[in-house]
């Protein structure tokens, strides 16, 4: 595996700095390492304090990974005094290093200044003529050059000069303010590139010039030339920009890792992914007047009379939604549990509701003679629908919604009144769906959905919980349709 080095200050709150360099460097497929010349305390408002490192321990860094991990690549970012840049300059000329890109890191996105004034010579002096590329925005490139850059025709003069003055590329990054993030590469006189950028429009611009940086230096790593190298980061920047990250009370953050994928990355295994998707619904169902009143016993009979029937009415379709996950089953083991479910609904589920049925005085012609309400016939089209349309995976996502939700639904009755399933008239309803042999049928689904979408993208990942959380809110207009009057 290629690697690469930054030697860079730690930005407390994750967006710039090392920080950010460690991020991008994994996700452009190299083994990060980091030498730190400062600690910052820094958040997306501003810069607060900056400790540096002494030059002596940074030389221990330094001399600790040369000498065991070299590395293919460096990028330099952060270095806010004279001494620690000569201590970086000694040693990558000690160790031969190739592959250096300096970025000349003078000033926050937020505005602070983050080197000392005698160090910009020093880093002209000592740093510059090693690195292979320097990468200088506006301000810097200005205070490099020694030109004042007010427009994008100003900026290949500006790039030609600094190439000319320490004899290393420059990337001249645009940025928004002179074009729309259009940056200039400037190799030789013969050899120079526009790389045109898109405007993002987002204030969520923290630490792009490490990004950008450390990006190139991946892609060198891996031994692609400096200007696919430089199209590679931009790329990859653009997309960390326009993911829509939104942290802090400032300028935010990028997401990093707007293109992280697979099972390692998943911060929430699917049934957590599912019940976030549902955060803001499922604590309702707990709290409805209906539910609330089969809980206490106390719901008006008449409204449970009608909700039974049409989730009796309910229940036939549902079922034909597992008979076409059965035909649609990619293994037998899947379409033998769908099969079982049906037999379930059939003679467990149905008979609870045929047992209210006979309480209440509903008769079959009763049921015969009922139609699905538009709350039961929107729900039911959808699910079919998706049943008919869709694969195994998207047909277990909008089974389990009404599955899981009416297991969370009977367990939080009993955690909030332990004595819910006992002397009351809906106890029946309560211990079928708080049941053992409900739950443990529930958890059966969600491994075989969790086989279902092993290999799914993160896109169709969201997907599953967009159906999840689209059966939920059907849900929610069944038990409001329980509820009138």
């Amino acid at each position: 595996m290629k690697t690469a080095l930054t030697i860079a200050g730690s930005d407390s709150s994750g967006g710039a700095g090392i920080q950010a360099d460690i991020k991008t460097m994994t996700m452009n497929g190299v083994y990060a390492m980091s030498a730190v010349t400062a600690l910052t305390a820094q958040n997306t408002t501003g810069v607060t304090g900056i400790l540096e490192s002494s030059p002596e321990f940074l030389r221990q860094q330094l001399d600790a990974i040369f000498t065991d991990i070299f590395p293919d690549s460096i990028k330099i970012g952060m270095v806010s005094s004279s001494e620690l840049i000569k201590t970086i300059a000694e040693r990558l000329k000690f160790y031969n290093a190739k592959n250096i890109v300096v970025d000349p890191v003078m000033v926050a996105t937020s505005g602070a200044r983050l080197i000392n004034e005698s160090a910009v010579e020093t880093l002209e002096k000592e740093l510059l003529p090693l690195a292979l590329v320097v990468t200088p925005n506006i301000p810097e490139a200005e205070i490099l050059s020694g030109v004042k850059i007010q427009n994008q025709n100003d900026m290949p003069e500006a790039a030609k000069i600094i190439n000319e003055k320490f004899g290393c590329s420059v990337l001249l990054k645009g940025g928004h303010d002179v074009n729309d993030a259009n940056d200039f590469l400037y190799i030789s006189e013969n050899n120079s590139r526009w790389f045109k950028g898109k405007r993002i429009e987002t204030c969520n611009t923290h630490g792009t010039g490490c990004t950008l940086s450390s990006a190139i230096a991946s892609n060198l790593a891996k031994n692609f030339s400096l200007e696919i190298s430089v199209e590679r980061a931009k790329d990859y920047i653009s997309g960390a920009l326009g993911s829509g990250l939104n942290l802090g009370k400032g300028c935010g953050p990028m997401n990093h890792a707007f293109n992280l994928t697979g099972k390692f990355a998943t911060s929430k295994n699917l049934r957590e992914r599912l019940m976030s998707s549902v955060s803001d619904i499922w604590p309702e169902y707990n709290n409805h007047p209906f539910v609330k009143g089969i809980e206490t016993g106390t719901l008006d009979k008449n409204k449970f009379k009608r909700y039974i029937i049409q989730d009796y009415l309910y229940l036939n379709e549902y079922s034909k939604v597992f008979a076409l996950g059965a035909a649609k089953s990619k293994n037998l083991e899947t379409m033998k549990l769908f099969a079982s479910v049906i037999s379930a609904i059939a003679n467990v589920e149905m008979d609870i509701h045929k047992g209210y049925m006979g309480r209440l005085g509903v008769s079959e012609k009763d049921i015969e003679d009922a139609e699905r309400e538009l709350e039961n016939l929107s729900y039911t089209s959808y699910m079919l629908r998706i049943a008919y349309e869709e694969g195994e995976a998207e047909i277990l996502a909008a089974i389990l919604s009404c599955a899981l939700s009416y297991e969370d639904i009977a367990k939080t009755m009993l955690k909030n009144n332990p004595n819910a399933d006992k002397n009351n008239f809906y106890s029946e309803w309560i211990k079928c769906y708080s049941g053992q042999e409900y739950c443990s049928l529930n958890k059966i689904f969600v491994e075989a959905l969790e086989n279902a979408v092993k290999d799914y993208s993160e896109e169709k990942l969201n997907h599953i919980a967009e159906i999840f959380r689209e059966c939920s809110l059907y849900e929610m207009d069944f038990w409001n349709m329980g509820d009138k009057k």
